[in-house]
């Protein structure tokens, strides 16, 4: 068999529980990637924070060693910065005779430049020709949007309130996540053309707060049904301080209002889905989704209301740090499940592994998963 192509889906703090099996989100594409390969039901993220996880996704080191410990637009320009000698797994991909394509959210290095990292094309949410097509279907039109139901945050004491949720009348295609996955079709459909291998990584910045989502998705779930599962309601008594002060900008929500933000985040999710699911379609129709190893992750999770949070950071709690692992395709058993303990800086050298190509130095840090990946039961 030639080596196989490479499909990367990567979400901006999707929950992983999302992908259970009874979970009321809405996920027809996921469900099928899942019958074609493995669910990692114990996948973490090294760090609930957007560039020290993604930093980690790309190294295969730990932020300790790589040097990025928080957002790198949040701190002056010596902080944050990794660490020079640290191969990413896309330079060894290059090395191996794949060519390669980054489309949407980088967060991993503050320069505008992915090419040093081993993307040929380099089309992140920062680049000339990103902003050239964000600016062709959505600056103009988000001036006009209609909003079905929509909540802030914040406004008092001195602060400016900010978004938390709103369903509106533009289509996926017209905001960002319909951007970026836009972008990443017109690659395949050119490296599809080509015998040369090829690795496609389309990272949207959704299910990110604030939880923005269209009319068509949000409508497909019964916001008066939803249940609110009980640690809501969490009083944080035991807790660290710093957790209760967080959890006063939420005080006000009513229950409705937490059942809007739910759906909301879902409604996002099933748009993540239905883009993500023409991308694995139109591999499927070229012939080559066979030779095709799909990845679906995420850099963290989100709280969603538990415990009284939203949003990440602060909190060491499961809805924060467990992340989806779907892996489908050459050297993953078919609609199986595997309780391995998995990590997200682990993904690289799997990766790797699956491609035959040279491994790369991960000071022990990151390791391949490929064998749970054969033998999910192992």
């Amino acid at each position: 068999m030639s080596q196989p192509n490479i499909l990367f889906l990567m979400t901006d703090q999707m929950q992983g529980r999302v992908l259970d099996a009874d979970h009321p989100c809405i996920t027809p594409n996921f469900d099928k990637l899942a019958a074609r390969g493995v669910r990692i039901t114990r996948a973490y993220t090294p760090n609930a924070v957007c560039s020290p996880a993604r930093a980690s996704l790309m190294t295969g080191r730990l932020p300790h060693s790589h040097g990025v410990l928080t957002v790198t637009h949040c701190v002056d320009p010596d902080q944050s910065v990794l660490r020079t000698g640290q191969a990413h797994w896309a330079q060894h991909l290059q090395r191996a005779g794949y060519r390669t394509g980054y489309f949407g959210k980088w967060h991993v290095h503050r320069g505008r430049d992915l090419t040093p990292f081993g993307w040929d094309v380099d089309c992140h949410e920062a680049s000339d020709a990103y902003r050239a097509r964000r600016q062709q279907v959505h600056v103009a039109r988000c001036r006009y949007w209609q909003w079905l139901v929509r909540c802030e945050i914040g406004g008092d004491r001195g602060y400016r309130s900010s978004m938390l949720y709103g369903a509106v009348d533009a289509p996926p295609e017209q905001r960002m996540v319909g951007i970026t996955s836009a972008l990443a079709s017109e690659f395949l459909d050119d490296a599809m053309k080509s015998d040369q291998p090829w690795c496609c990584f389309v990272s949207v910045i959704e299910p990110h707060d604030p939880f923005v989502c269209g009319h068509e998705a949000y409508k497909k779930y019964d916001v008066d049904a939803i249940e609110l599962p009980d640690n809501f309601a969490d009083e944080l008594a035991d807790k660290p301080g710093l957790y209760r002060k967080a959890a006063r900008t939420f005080a006000h929500l009513s229950d409705q209002q937490k059942r809007e933000a739910m759906a909301c985040y879902w409604a996002m999710v099933t748009e993540i889905d239905e883009q993500f699911g023409r991308l694995i379609d139109q591999l499927e129709a070229s012939g080559q989704l066979d030779n095709t190893i799909i990845v679906l992750s995420s850099d963290h999770g989100e709280l969603l209301g538990a415990h009284g949070l939203y949003m990440k950071n602060i909190s060491a709690f499961e809805e924060v740090y467990h992340i989806p692992m779907l892996v489908a395709g050459p050297g993953a058993a078919a609609g199986a499940t595997s309780e391995a303990r998995v990590g997200l800086h682990d993904v690289g050298p799997t990766l790797l592994d699956l491609a035959g190509a040279e491994p790369m130095d991960t000071e022990g840090q990151g390791r391949s998963f490929a064998s749970a990946l054969a033998d999910p039961r192992a």
